[in-house]
Order: C-alpha cells, then sequence, then structure tokens
C-alpha cells in the first residue's frame, strides 16, 4: 500500500534540518522501506548539496534520494522562498524508479526515449513521471520529446533554481549534476489526478493570426498586431509596452472545444515589440489561421483559478500529492505568504504533499487526467496519486 510523509525545516543548519525533515517525513511510513525520497533545497542554504544530500541519505536510510535546487520549497503547509529551507518527501509501497540523464544539452529530445527505455513493458496510464531539468537546457525541446516518447504516461515537473540566482543542481543517488535531467517515474495502480492552475485570466475575445513572420505576430484579425495588444493593455500601460509586457500575456489555446477555460491553454510572455511595424514576438511559433488570445497575469484571478483547481481534484483516496509552482507565484505575486501551501492544506488536510518553485513548470494542458505534456509558464501542476 502507497505511504507518504513529508517534513520542511527553515533551520539554516543542514544537518539539523535533513534530520528535522526527514524524522518527519519517515514518521507515517514507520517501519517499511522508502522506495523513494524527494529532497528540494533553496539556494538560500548555506550548505553545500553534497553534505545536503550525505545529511539526507543518512537521515532517510536510502541512496534512492532525488531532487533538485530551487528557487522556494513546499511541504506540509508550508511555504519558503528564498530563506534556507529544506522539503523531504519519503515514499513506499510503490514501484519507484529514480533516474539521472547528465550531460543533456544538445540531447534534449532523447531524454523522453531514454526514459521511456527503463520501464518494463514501456509507459502505461498509470505511470507518473517526475521531470526535474537543469534551467540552461532547452526545455521546450525536452518536453517535445517526453510527450512523443512518453505517453500514455503522464509528466509533471519543474526546472531548477534559476541560474543568475545561483548554480543549478540536480540530484540522484549519490551523484549530484548540473546540465542534467533527474527525476523518477512512479508505477502506481491508478493514473494520477492532475490539475494545472493559472495566473491570468482572458483579458480578449480569441483573435486569429492573419500575418505572421516566425516569432513576429504581425497582423490580428487583419489588423496590426500591436494595436490589438495595446487595446487589451488599456490605460497606462498601453503606452508603457515594457512594464505591460510583465502583466499582458498571450494564451495559447490547447483544447479546441473550450479555448479560453482554465488549464486549457498555455501563456507565454511578449518578448519584443516593433512599433515600426506594430508587431509583437512571442517565444512560441505561431501560423497563420492560428489563434491566440491576450491574458491579463493578476492575484485575483489566479486566487480563484487556484480554488477552482483544487476544488475539481477533491475526492478520492490520496496518498500524497505533487506541486510544482512558478517563481513568479508565491508571495511576491499574492502579497500573502504561504497562501498555495495553506489552500492544499485546507482541501486536502493530512494528505502528504509538498513541492518547489520552479524556474518553468511541466504538466498536462486540455484535460484533467489526459492533457498534452507542455511546457508551462505562470502556473502551479498538483499532481495527486491514490493510495
Amino acid at each position: 500500500m502507497l505511504r507518504a510523509g513529508v517534513g520542511f525545516s527553515a533551520d539554516p543548519d543542514g544537518k539539523r534540518a535533513l534530520e528535522a525533515a526527514a524524522s518527519a517525513a519517515l514518521e507515517p511510513i514507520s517501519d517499511q522501506p522508502v522506495d523513494l525520497a524527494l529532497l528540494f533545497v533553496t539556494p538560500g542554504h548555506p550548505d553545500s548539496p553534497r553534505s545536503l544530500l550525505d545529511a539526507a541519505s543518512s537521515a532517510l536510510g536510502t541512496k534512492r534520494v532525488v531532487g533538485t535546487s530551487a528557487h522556494g520549497v513546499l511541504a506540509a503547509g508550508n511555504e519558503c522562498e528564498g530563506a534556507a529551507s529544506i522539503a523531504v518527501m519519503a515514499v513506499s509501497g510503490i514501484d519507484a524508479q529514480p533516474f539521472c540523464i547528465p550531460d543533456s544539452r544538445g540531447h534534449e529530445a532523447d531524454a523522453g526515449a531514454e526514459i521511456a527505455s527503463r520501464l518494463a513493458g514501456g509507459p502505461r496510464p498509470e505511470d507518473l513521471v517526475i521531470v526535474l531539468p537543469d534551467p540552461h537546457l532547452d526545455t521546450a525541446t525536452l518536453v517535445a520529446g517526453m510527450r512523443q516518447a512518453l505517453e500514455p504516461a503522464q509528466v509533471v515537473g519543474a526546472g531548477s533554481a534559476h541560474p543568475l540566482l545561483d548554480s543549478a543542481a540536480q540530484w540522484c543517488g549519490s551523484e549530484i549534476e548540473t546540465g542534467a535531467v533527474v527525476g523518477a517515474v512512479l508505477r502506481g495502480r491508478t493514473p494520477a489526478r492532475i490539475g494545472v492552475t493559472q495566473a491570468c485570466r482572458p483579458a480578449s475575445e480569441l483573435k486569429t493570426v492573419t500575418r505572421v513572420q516566425g516569432n513576429w505576430i504581425l497582423e490580428l484579425d487583419g489588423r496590426p498586431a500591436l494595436d490589438a495588444y495595446r487595446n487589451a493593455a488599456l490605460g497606462p500601460l498601453a503606452d508603457d509596452l515594457a512594464r505591460a509586457a510583465s502583466f499582458v500575456l498571450v494564451g495559447v489555446p490547447r483544447e479546441p472545444s473550450e479555448p479560453l477555460r482554465p488549464g486549457s491553454y498555455l501563456v507565454r510572455h511578449v518578448v519584443g515589440f516593433s512599433t515600426e511595424n506594430k508587431a509583437f514576438a512571442v517565444p512560441e511559433m505561431l501560423a497563420r489561421g492560428d489563434q491566440i488570445a491576450f491574458m491579463l497575469r493578476e492575484p485575483d484571478a489566479a486566487r480563484a483559478d487556484l480554488k477552482e483547481m483544487i476544488g475539481g481534484l477533491q475526492g478520492g483516496s490520496p496518498g500524497l500529492g505533487l506541486y510544482f509552482n512558478c517563481c513568479a507565484r508565491g508571495a511576491g505575486f499574492f502579497g500573502v505568504e504561504g497562501l498555495e501551501a495553506a489552500y492544499l492544506e485546507s482541501a486536502f488536510g493530512s494528505v502528504p504533499i509538498a513541492g518547489m518553485f520552479g524556474s518553468c513548470e511541466i504538466g498536462p494542458i486540455g484535460a484533467v487526467r489526459h492533457g498534452t505534456t507542455e511546457l508551462l509558464t505562470y502556473t502551479g501542476v498538483l499532481a495527486l496519486l491514490d493510495t
């Protein structure tokens, strides 16, 4: 039977922190062996990854430890960003297969096939693949390769801490890497229940791309694309495009029947403006005839969407939960510390939930259970695995 426990510590002393977090994580498991442990550590922690990993293996009694450095961690109703903190999840009673694909730069497209080759009988709908890539990798290519090689398994995860803040590290077993893809496959009895919550609300109706050149959108519905963007921005933002780019984003539908339903579209930054050509650019290759909508990044909308996503996943008998969150959410966005951890704890009570704030997120878009694996931004991805 699946059992899991979580622990959290903000003690800056690494050994004490690991002992406290591991002790809490092991308590619900009792005397069962640990099949997998997840360890997430903030860049603010003064201890080296090696000392923390060694302490974790010792405290948990296993080398089957997988994890990464993270912008922030979440566990046991706590969130911590920036300051020294550690989150641990210990899992028993499940076939768990850790993996490490080192030196993945330039080979991102092959990672999914390598993971799939290690699964006896191939990927199954009941498999939950946890992926923690280095942020220097071409994550879009990585995710596309996983989508092709790992379906019908479900894939969730997040990128390591942003390289501008600290050197990102990934670990698996006794190995500590950079430039790697680490993670684990949890081979459950039933498919995981997964929800995606987004930090935006639609700020326009769907618009059709009528002229495009590479990443540059030149026309929407036959009108200059930048004019349409300014109309969506409104007010002072319309005249301050650099500031507007932080709030007015682009939604790319992935669910034809309900294109603007929460969890059914991708959100992408605007990465460039051309006032001369009345155009803007997005990091997504679009074609003439594709549809987009403008999205407003807004805390109130994000809070409502989070509550709706959580409500849609309640029920069942979850044995554990994993939450992969965007580093642009959290206290800086909501204006309240620990908001998402509090919502999760209120909704799921004693279910052990742990996770991290990452540089990107990976999860399904288009359906609660079997959406298409996508590279996500400004999202929270919650995966529940039933006992």
